[in-house]
């Protein structure tokens, strides 16, 4: 279908589709309204840069997917023999790559293909504005002749930038009344001091010939613009216009706020795109120990790029009710946020989170009435525009990541959400795979650990078992077999506990709500004395634990407490924390209380000397000839596999003995939460 000579606007439309070129054809002659407007279609890119090469068209419009040579194959071709042929992108492969490459390569438009015969008159719209637009810039390079442009704003001024006259577009784009602007100076519209208009004027007067002057500036609205607190980026053309009486200055101004706004956008999510990418290498490739410092660095070019005051992930302790600051940026002036924060604190946040959704929120003053206290907590950070996404592991909620800027609102776009979701999605199997290497480290040191009792340990008390039964039957005494059975014993504490330090490093079972002040008792059945009492405080908390492995380490704190507290008779050389000298008679107590994050187990007994109490998990360590040095090293693993911590800190005030904290809240980078998502 091809125009004749009388044609005001002629089409090139390239598409694979023959019955889709055909449509369209049709349908850009009808919607062109009263301009003549004539397509000509061909289904090959090849074919058509021959058409090109033999015919003069006003625009291209072409399809992305094609099978000889591809949209912007095509594009590049075209602007090698073209370079200022308007050409659009016309596509069903929409994408904001897509769109980016072609800007990238010189379209002058992009348009996803849709259903409905509604995006036809969109098209011939978008037709007709590029070919107005590129018609009135060639019009300004040709000295000024007569500008047809549906959508470019023509003005004159005389030589002192005064203007004499301006078109109907003008005052539609400016915002100003025709009788309003005649008269002022054209840097009077401009959004600062004009001296960029005030630039291309003298470059455009100093000019012999009348060589156009392209200029960028920002207007000051005027007050019958729609949206008149937003500035108007503009792109304009002066050239001299010279008669025999006198000469002007023809101008041509149009708006590219919107066309900017999109190309600073692809570009920043380009960028963004770059740093995610760049960061989710980093961390992949982190040893053990730089995973920490990765983290925050990783945390810092986002925050950068971004334009945020700070960024932090918190790792959710479900039994503590507490998200735990765990890594975090920062910018040097601002504080960081919250250290902890209490699910009281945030219900409405942690809900959200906990059924694994993404939260975005322009204002913290747009939160609902249900958020409450979710707003006031976003409120006392100063928190403006906020988004906080899950880190999810195993489909279990094991933290979050936060991003703000402080008190001013923002709009955040699906593009950067989901970007920002892949960074703690990044994070979360960063920290996995942490604690899955520590946890094979761990392994390995139980083997050699179990070597070491094997060669050795059970070594010495075989050999003495061995030693005195020989005797025995050597002098045919049967009073060194009561030895032997002493070394006996000591070799089946030593396996016994070996094969619980070999079971410890399994994770925890089943877990299910358990009391504390239960389990305390239980356990408590299994090694009281006579002159030993248990005090257990009513407050204590329902915890998911496993119960079995949790009533072991209570036995093995209450039995250490039982045999190391020396509560009656005299101290002797074994006891950590008191001279041979001392004497201890009171009845033992031990206490278990709460704490704001967990519970402690207590007694007053002798205690723990402070430059111990670092040591006294280890293996093998222990001030007993009865004990096989295994027991606190138990205690310590059945605690970390819960994802706590167990400290031996300063005594009771009002016992004086030793001291066991747990800490819920102590939430290891390297032990995943085993919190299942909320579900409505």
């Amino acid at each position: 279908m091809n125009g004749g000579s009388g044609t005001d606007v002629r089409v090139l439309h390239v598409d694979d589709e023959p019955n889709l070129t055909e449509l369209v054809a049709v349908f850009l002659e009808r919607e062109a309204g009263e301009t003549s407007l004539s397509v000509t279609t061909s289904n090959d890119g090849l074919e058509a840069l021959e058409l090109l090469r033999e015919e003069s068209f006003d625009c291209v419009v072409s399809d992305y997917d094609m099978p000889s040579i591809d949209g912007l194959e095509f594009l590049r071709a075209v602007r090698t023999e073209h370079p200022e042929l308007p050409f659009i992108l016309f596509t069903g492969k929409g994408s904001e790559e897509v769109a980016r490459d072609a800007f990238r390569v010189g379209a002058t438009d992009y348009m996803q293909k849709d259903t409905g015969t509604d995006q036809y008159t969109v098209l011939a719209n978008r037709v007709l504005n590029a070919v107005s637009q590129s018609r009135a810039q060639a019009a300004s390079e040709r000295y000024g002749l007569a500008i047809e442009a549906l959508d470019s704003a023509v003005y004159t001024l005389d030589t002192d930038g005064t203007f004499v006259s301006v078109d109907s577009v003008f005052c539609e784009l400016t915002g100003y009344d025709r009788d309003e602007i005649l008269g002022t100076d054209i840097t009077d519209i401009a959004a600062d001091d004009g001296q960029d208009l005030q630039d291309a004027l003298d470059a455009t007067l100093a000019k012999e010939t009348s060589e156009t002057a392209r200029f960028e500036t920002v207007l000051a609205p005027g007050p019958n613009y729609l949206h008149p607190e937003t500035e108007i980026l503009c792109e304009g053309h002066l050239a001299v216009r010279s008669t025999d009486d006198e000469r002007s200055i023809l101008g041509t101004l149009q708006d590219v706020t919107d066309r900017r706004r999109l190309q600073e956008r692809l570009t920043y999510e380009t960028r963004l795109q770059d740093a995610v990418l760049d960061t989710s290498t980093s961390l992949s490739s982190a040893e053990a120990d730089e995973i920490g410092t990765k983290i925050e660095w990783t945390l810092q070019t986002i925050g950068e790029v971004v334009g945020l005051d700070r960024c932090t992930v918190y790792r959710y302790d479900q039994e503590a009710r507490v998200a735990v600051r765990n890594h975090d940026w920062h910018r040097s002036s601002v504080e960081a946020h919250p250290e902890r924060i209490g699910i009281e604190d945030a219900q409405w946040l942690l809900s959200r989170l906990g059924r694994f959704e993404n939260i975005r929120i322009h204002h913290a003053g747009e939160l609902p009435p249900e958020a409450a206290e979710t707003k006031t907590l976003l409120q006392d950070s100063n928190i403006g525009g906020f988004v906080a996404v899950p880190m999810v592991s195993d489909w279990a909620l094991v933290g979050f990541v936060v991003f703000d800027q402080l008190d001013e609102s923002r709009a955040w776009t699906d593009t950067e959400v989901d970007l920002l979701r892949t960074i703690a999605d990044n994070v979360s199997h960063t920290l996995a795979r942490q604690r899955r290497e520590r946890e094979l480290r761990r392994q390995n040191d139980r083997l050699e650990e179990f070597a070491s009792v094997v060669s050795h340990d059970l070594r010495n008390p075989l050999n003495v078992a061995k030693g005195f039964v020989e005797l025995a039957y050597d002098e045919e005494d049967i009073s060194y077999l009561s030895r032997s059975i002493e070394a006996l014993s000591r070799m089946d504490t030593l396996l016994n506990d070996v094969l619980s330090l070999a079971r410890q490093g399994r994770k925890v079972g089943e877990t299910n709500a358990v009391s504390l002040e239960h389990v305390a008792e239980r356990a408590w059945n299994t090694v009281k004395t006579d002159r030993s009492q248990l005090v257990v405080g009513s407050e204590l908390d329902v915890v998911q634990a496993d119960a079995g492995r949790l009533q072991q380490a209570f036995e093995n704190l209450f039995r250490n407490a039982v045999q190391h507290g020396a509560a009656s008779g005299s101290a002797t050389d074994e006891s950590p924390n008191v001279d041979a000298a001392t004497t201890h008679t009171e009845p033992l107590t031990i206490r278990v209380g709460s704490t704001p994050t967990g519970f402690y187990i207590a007694d007053n007994g002798l205690g723990i000397p402070e430059e111990k109490r670092k040591t006294i998990f280890e293996h093998g360590h222990t001030t007993s000839d009865a004990g096989s040095g295994f027991g606190l090293s138990i205690v310590n693993g059945i605690i970390e596999a819960h994802g706590w911590e167990i400290e031996a800190t300063e005594p009771e005030p009002d016992l004086g003995g030793a001291r066991f904290e747990i800490d819920f809240a102590g939430v290891h980078s390297d032990v995943e939460r085993r919190v299942s998502p909320q579900r409505n």
